[in-house]
């Protein structure tokens, strides 16, 4: 594995930080979960099923987990004997807890200079908004992509999965593994936040306004910039997505759906001129595609090489054919859920997806052992354990 023999101390709890950690144990990091006494909050997150939370079992596999009262200051010192063996420490703590649990830049430096030091905050620390809470819905009202979603006319649409966490997640992976990876002058302080990992993945939306003046719109399941470019309903009550991103396409799209007409017209002859008058063009689309069953538009449409694509619900992606072929999902065994199926990286190293066989962990799993491997003996350990500095 690409990361074997590389040690993570992972103090973050909830998404963003779990979600950095599992993707590099998954490429072969060492990952030692630390928990406080009443473990990550997410492992009470529902559904739950034999005491196993489904959010907590998405973000965690692969790792260890110990429980440490870091108030106490035994537990300080079995996470100061951590530090000295791990080669990055990551949390997300504000800094009066971390400083006031002993887990500040200064503190961690101190006891390992050569550490990679890793905060994930809602907001970046410069601001007068360092301390607000950043809970995921906050972060999307406050980008302005619940603005670039849903319609014109409804509610503000928030996106289905906590997507600012994700990104926030995959930007401070990355970051870790380019400061691995170079001969850096040490210490190194990694600062991530929600907030601009948003704004930042927002992309040609935010450019829109930055660089056009255009205020990004709300479309459905259409694009700003192209058209057609959207979800239909068919005769069966089923979606298609049909996405006629140029000329050569949209001509082909014409021919499949027996509106050739449409290419005569001028309105629609260029794709800006679309986007211009997709008022008017988007309900024909609309009326012919309700005259088929989603099957047979998808047969006709791949026919004459449109993209397109069924809009499936989780319960179909689960069970579609690609998911077979690609191996994207891999099996695991728990011993208190049995065989497990999990979906894998979106990588391929070599031809091969990296990926852990490994569980995600009960509440102090590994106590015992991590404490052994630093050194503590039987007498120590369970002095540690009945005074409650371990769990």
């Amino acid at each position: 594995m690409l990361l074997r023999g590389i040690k993570i101390l992972d103090l973050s709890r909830v998404l963003a930080g779990p979600f950095a950690t599992m993707y590099l144990s998954e490429l072969g990091a060492d990952v030692i979960k630390v928990e406080p006494p009443e473990g990550d909050e997410t492992r009470r997150y529902t559904p739950i099923v034999e005491g196993v939370s489904t959010y907590f079992y998405s973000i965690n596999r692969g790792k260890r987990s110990i429980s440490i009262d870091l108030k106490r200051r035994e537990g300080r010192d079995i996470l100061y004997r951590l530090v000295k063996k791990c080669d990055v420490i990551i949390h997300n703590y504000r800094d009066e807890t971390a400083k006031r649990l002993g887990v500040d830049y200064e503190a961690i430096a101190e006891v390992n200079p050569n550490i990679i030091y890793t905060v994930i905050r809602g907001y970046d620390i410069n601001t007068s908004m360092k301390d607000y809470p950043a809970y995921d819905i906050v972060i999307q009202g406050l980008s302005g992509i619940m603005m670039t979603t849903g319609r014109e006319g409804e509610e503000p649409t928030r996106v289905g999965f906590a997507l600012a966490d994700i990104f926030a997640g995959l930007y401070t992976a990355s970051t870790i593994l380019a400061v691995l990876n170079n001969a850096i002058d040490k210490p190194v302080k990694i600062e991530v936040n929600l907030l601009d990992s948003l704004i930042y993945s927002m992309s040609y939306l935010i450019y829109s306004y930055l660089i056009a003046g255009v205020e990004p719109g709300r479309y459905g399941s259409a694009h700003p910039s192209i058209v057609p470019y959207q979800a239909f309903m068919c005769r069966d009550g089923k979606w298609i997505i049909v996405a006629a991103a140029n000329n050569r396409l949209f001509n082909r799209l014409c021919k499949a759906l027996d509106m050739e007409w449409l290419l005569k017209d001028e309105r629609f002859s260029s794709n800006d001129k679309r986007v211009k008058n997709r008022d008017a063009l988007i309900p024909l689309l609309k009326k012919r595609f309700l005259e088929r069953n989603l099957e047979e538009w998808l047969e006709i449409l791949r026919d004459y090489g449109v993209p397109c694509a069924p809009v499936n619900k989780v319960s179909d992606i689960v069970k579609y054919r690609y998911m077979v072929e690609s191996g994207l999902f891999g099996e695991l065994s728990d011993p208190r859920l049995g065989k497990v199926r999990y979906v894998k990286p979106p990588i391929r190293i070599n031809g091969s997806r990296p990926y852990t066989d490994k569980y995600p962990p009960d509440h102090s799993e590994d106590s015992y052992d991590i404490l052994k491997e630093l050194g503590y003996g039987e007498e120590d350990i369970k002095s540690l354990i009945e005074s409650g500095v371990v769990k």
